[in-house]
């Protein structure tokens, strides 16, 4: 179940946040997550919770319809290909929407 009145929100598989949502800045340590399991079990937690969990461990509501990495890092195809078979793995996505193709 999604969180009410929330905005279609895409969160990175590959960064930390902030407790207000935003993105941890790069020059704090662990800010980029370089390890495809951690970042796998992040989305997997967050799209569970329907939230975005600060580094803190925070939670905050909102509706996760995309989910991002950076592909210019070195640990770009792996960590693409952890959240997929995690998300996969769990039952979680990802999923076609309904409709005709335009």
């Amino acid at each position: 179940m999604l969180p009410a009145k929330s905005s279609p929100t895409a969160i990175f598989a590959d960064r930390a946040y902030n407790d207000d949502a935003t993105l941890l800045d790069r020059s704090v340590p662990g800010a980029v997550i370089h390890d495809p399991a951690r970042a796998a079990a992040r989305v997997a937690e967050m799209v569970r919770a329907c939230a975005i969990i600060s580094e803190s461990g925070k939670r905050i509501p909102s509706r996760i319809d995309t989910v991002c990495l950076h592909g210019d890092t070195p640990a770009a195809l792996e960590l693409s290909r952890a959240v997929r078979t995690t998300l996969e793995a769990e039952g979680l996505g990802p999923t076609l929407l309904a409709g005709r193709p335009i």
